[in-house]
């Protein structure tokens, strides 16, 4: 079973924020961390191309391994009146549709030749907080769902949305076949429905 703590080899110690106060600006959410458990190399938040506003997540990478994991244990913590949302940040963040910062890169390993779908595990989806994962697929990664509760419907909604956008995007659908296949990604969702469920029927199917 693959665990949430990996080597700086692999990525950047990096993690996700969530629930992050709208009115907290880079700088105090840096000094949180910094001062907590030093060694902040980055403290991004992610913002609406269109109105400039925070949208209220944003992501932190160390230098050093022990403040990485000192800083997931502050899951819960409160920042200007808001508890965070703490889990890592298994790939480097490119932010959804509609939002703003600076572009990273993963490097893609290549496909294996004449994998068997038949015989070969299918994607699993988890809880971040609740089980061991390989890969976040929540926001900001390119992974997540680019729709938001309230401003692009319900849930429901929000998921057919997803899943006709998602089939628009052969790319990324490419792409996701040969990182996610077969392996534990994870969000915030589960065990309720979740765009998860929709990206792992479909790198699934042959």
């Amino acid at each position: 079973m693959a665990t949430n703590v990996y080597s700086k080899g692999e990525n950047q110690w990096s993690i996700f924020v969530s629930n992050i106060s709208y009115d907290t600006n880079e700088q105090e959410l840096h000094s949180f961390f910094e001062k907590a458990c030093g060694h902040v190399k980055v403290a991004r938040i992610i913002y609406d191309n269109h109105t400039r506003r925070s949208r209220g997540f944003g992501f932190i990478e160390f230098d050093d391994l022990s403040a990485y994991e000192m800083a997931l244990t502050l899951n819960g913590n409160s920042l200007n009146g808001r508890k965070l949302k703490i889990c890592h940040n298994k790939l480097k963040p490119t932010p959804p549709p509609g939002s703003s910062t600076k572009s990273t890169t993963v490097t893609v390993a290549p496909e294996p030749a004449n994998v068997n779908l038949t015989n070969a595990r299918k994607t699993h989806v988890v809880h971040c907080r609740k089980s061991n994962y390989d890969v976040y697929i929540g926001r900001p990664s390119i992974w997540g769902n680019p729709f938001k509760i309230g401003r692009d419907g319900d849930k429901s909604e929000r998921l057919r949305k997803y899943r006709e956008w998602i089939m628009t995007q052969p790319e990324l659908l490419e792409r996701a076949k040969r990182e996610l296949r077969g392996r534990t990604i994870a969000c915030w969702c589960k065990p309720e429905a979740c765009h998860g469920d929709i990206l792992a029927e479909i790198i699934d199917t042959n």
